[in-house]
């Protein structure tokens, strides 16, 4: 499928112009040879703010790279929604497919590819933004931790071993979302639709499509049966000896995080590893933190601990799932010269096998 969307600025409508936004399948009109989406953005009419408009159909399609001109949105109104629907004002527009490709593997020699160069998928749905963000984050802490020496054998190639089976999730997903939101109108697609949708309306099928579409549900397969280890931690508001801060301010620096939760304690930034005690004072999972301690990657992943991150806590977030790679359990790394000055705390953060134990230092 390709496609332009863009925002317009209307001079005349006619009667089956929407005047209000409502659900997209009630949206999509056809006729002319194209099929269209368009809503005003202020959902009041769209005088003053003006209109989105999603479009197809043209035979045959441009190529992706010739610019949205307004001779070509004036085409698509007129021919769905009638000669008196003028186009007043053409602000931008931009071509998308619904094309899906991924990278077979994200890493070739010293060249490792993330987001767009590693991934593309259809643009609904919103969940490219999260997932190239992810990969970054994900990729940018290893990539440190290499350069710096400290990173154990095969670390690296632990990037595509938990980011590859994402995004591939995600591509599936696209594509599944795709046949559900067909704009051309489509029966088939409207009954799995009201299905899907049945579904959705229940608390767990709701928290489950959540989960799936924002990435939270995520868990990275790190050797450890615990469900907790590997998800995401979730940014608990807290209170330091130093004052108010949330688990997201404290992992800005990019280091790893040792935090015991209990009593307001002091804050240690370390050189690998910043030590935090703190009081949870909200959660957004809606559950109160049990007191212990979670150690946690800088990628906001857990890895261990006898708290919310380790034994105890709060379940994972409903509908998560595992995510597995060929490289998702380095085995035999050895501790090498380079991890040599790295305490417990910092080794199980580097996930070296030499030192998974229960106790920390």
């Amino acid at each position: 499928m390709a496609a332009v969307t863009a925002d317009v600025e209307l001079a005349g409508m006619s009667a089956t112009v929407p005047r209000s936004v409502g659900h997209i399948s009630g949206l999509v009109r056809s006729g002319g040879g194209y099929w269209m989406m368009l809503h005003p953005l202020d959902g009041v009419g769209g005088a003053e703010s003006g209109f989105r408009v999603v479009f197809g159909g043209a035979d045959p399609a441009p190529d992706r790279q010739t610019p949205v001109t307004p001779e070509e949105v004036g085409a698509a109104l007129a021919a769905v929604h009638g000669p008196e629907t003028a186009l007043g004002r053409l602000r931008w527009g931009t071509r998308f497919s619904d094309a899906s490709r991924q990278l077979a593997a994200y890493r070739h020699g010293r060249v490792l590819f993330a987001g767009d160069a590693a991934h593309i998928h259809s643009p609904i749905g919103g969940q490219g933004l999260n997932l190239g963000v992810q990969d970054a984050v994900n990729l940018g802490w290893k990539l440190a931790a290499t350069v710096r020496g400290d990173a154990p054998d095969g670390l690296l190639d632990t990037y595509h071993a938990e980011r590859h089976p994402v995004a591939a999730r995600v591509l599936a997903t696209s594509r599944a979302q795709g046949v559900i939101m067909n704009p051309p109108p489509d029966s088939d697609a409207a009954a799995l639709r009201e299905v899907v949708a049945d579904l959705a309306r229940l608390p767990d099928g709701n928290r489950y499509l959540a989960g799936l579409m924002s990435g939270l549900a995520i868990r990275y397969d790190l050797g450890d049966e615990n469900p907790l280890v590997g998800a995401r931690m979730p940014d608990l508001a807290l209170v330091t000896a130093a004052g108010a801060t949330t688990v997201a301010a404290l992992l800005c620096g990019g280091h790893g995080l040792d935090l015991t939760l209990g009593a307001p304690g002091p804050v240690e930034v370390g050189e690998r590893v910043d030590r935090v005690a703190a009081r949870a004072v909200d959660s957004p999972v809606g559950a109160e933190p049990a007191a212990g301690r979670v150690l946690v990657r800088p990628d906001a992943r857990r890895v261990g601990g006898d708290g919310p991150g380790g034994r105890g806590g709060p379940a994972v977030v409903p509908g998560s799932a595992v995510v597995r790679g060929s490289a998702a359990r380095p085995r035999g790394v050895e501790h090498n010269s380079g991890l040599a000055g790295l305490s417990r705390a910092e080794s199980l953060l580097l996930k070296v096998p030499a030192f998974t134990d229960s106790g920390f230092t």
